[in-house]
Order: structure tokens, then sequence, then C-alpha cells
């Protein structure tokens, strides 16, 4: 399954969440959080239930709220019975945040799964200094951990600085993100929203910027915004057809009991071939 492009849509506004949930965006997040008035929280519980059942054939991920509210327990208890594809908790800073989440939804989910269902995942949303300070052991935390994803306009909050997307502050984070999803074997993580919904630009080189230190996808805010996502985080043509030449010819060399062989002027040998191997992996799945 493509995970390219993760849109959030407001929890408590239904006629969104439908939009949202027949878009091209390849994941729908259904927001519980920010983008909810306290006064609507209970309501916005029912509405993205309601929806998760019924859209049972798409990739919808719910956020919560942060643990540390009095919100959170009664959004775990309300969706998690309807099994979406994943649940984001803001704020995730350290294991135990991850393993109170992951104990709770092992309650909620054990009586329920089947052999043919794959559990619910976590993908802790990195939105503070402490988050990306103890990155590898959340990623290490739990299987359920499927994705990180970053937080940059929260984690600049944090930071007490102004949010810029060409910050160095916001570079080394997101390095730290990609090093430490690597480290754990995850597949890369999901860069933050691009808050300027008009400024497609802007968008764009933030996405070039993000796949380029290793990201693989993009939280985005607005329907207009998906398509320039898909296309930075999408392969072109010719790179796929690079990468099956590539194999081509290195297995064909090894056949033949060469180590290394040069290919259109290229020095082919095992690290090339991996990295060959990753692209038809990540993008011909």
């Amino acid at each position: 399954m493509k995970t390219r492009v993760f849109m959030f849509s407001p929890g408590s506004d239904r006629k969104k969440n439908e939009k949202a949930l027949e878009s091209a965006a390849d994941v729908v997040i259904l927001d519980l959080e920010d983008a909810v008035a306290p006064s609507e929280k209970e309501q916005a519980r029912l509405n993205v239930a309601a929806a998760v059942r019924t859209h049972q054939n798409r990739q919808v991920i719910v956020r919560i709220n942060a643990l540390s509210t009095p919100w959170a327990l009664k959004d775990l208890l309300m969706v998690i019975p309807e099994r979406p594809f994943g649940i984001m908790l803001p704020k995730a800073e350290s294991v135990s945040d991850i393993l109170k989440a992951s104990w709770v939804i092992d309650q909620l989910e054990s009586d329920r799964l089947t052999e043919d269902e794959q559990r619910i995942g976590l993908f802790p949303l990195i939105e503070t200094a402490a988050g990306i300070a103890n990155a590898e052991s959340i990623a290490q935390a739990s299987i359920r951990v499927k994705r990180l994803v970053f937080g940059a306009l929260d984690y600049s909050l944090d930071l007490g600085i102004p949010y810029d997307r060409n910050s160095e502050a916001l570079t080394y984070a997101r390095n730290r993100l990609v090093a430490a999803s690597a480290q754990s074997k995850l597949p890369g993580p999901i860069d933050t929203v691009y808050p300027s919904v008009k400024d497609d630009e802007g968008l764009k080189q933030d996405s070039l910027k993000a796949k380029a230190l290793g990201f693989k996808g993009k939280l985005i805010i607005h329907p207009g915004q998906i398509e320039i996502v898909q296309t930075v985080f999408s392969p072109l043509a010719a790179e796929i057809e690079e990468a099956e030449e590539i194999v081509e010819v290195y297995q064909k060399a090894q056949s033949e009991g060469v180590g290394a062989v040069l290919w259109k002027g290229k020095m082919l040998d095992e690290p090339v071939l991996k990295r060959a191997q990753q692209i038809l992996k990540e993008y011909k799945d």
C-alpha cells in the first residue's frame, strides 16, 4: 500500500471527513485533537467511530488527544473497536507514552483480533524536544509502532523559536527521526505539515528537502496539497527503469562469477544493488 500523503480532517466535521475519505490521499487522519474544540470532543468521537466503521477499505488513522489530557482514554475506548488502520499519538515523548497507549489498545483489541487481521498500528507524533531526544527508544518501544511522524510547528514552539521551514533546528530534528527509523528497521518517517495552503512552491520545496533527508511521505491539511506531495514522493519512471536494469545487470554479472561490473560509467557493487532493490520494493509493492 502506498503511504505518501497523510491528510488531516477535523473529526467534528462529518462533511469534511467524507470528502477526505473520498479524496486521493493515501491515508486519512481523522483528528480528535487540535482541530476539535473541547465542547465538541464527544460528538467528534462518534463521528470518527462511524467513519472508520463505514470505510474499512481506507487507510484511516485517528489522532487521539495527548495522554496527559482527560480525553485520550475516551478516544481509544470509542475508536479501537472499529479497527482503524492506526492511532496517531500526539506529543509522544517517551517509551512510557508508547507502552501506555499500546497496553490500552491490547486490552481493547485482544478479544477481536483474528489471525487474518493486522494489529492496529501506532504512529508517534514527535513534536517536542524530549520526543526528538528519545526518538530511537520511542521507535523501538512496541511492535505496534509503524512510523515516526514529525510535527515541526509544535517542535518550534517547544524550542521557543519561530517556525521556519529552512531552519537548521528542523533539519537536525528531521535527521534524528530518519536515523532513528533506520536504526529501528522502520520505514522512513512522515514529514510535518506545511501550513501555507496557497504556497505551492513552498510546499514543493519543503517536500523535496524532506525526501532528500530520507522521509517517505508528508502530512497535509488541505486537498489542494495532495497532488504536489504525491508527485514529490513518487519515483520518476526513469528511476524505476534504472533500478530494474541495475538489478538485472548485477545479477547476470554474479552468475558469471563477477563481483562488480562497470555499467554506463557506474561501478555496480553490493551497495548499489541494495539501493536499486530498495527503490523497487518501496515503489512497486
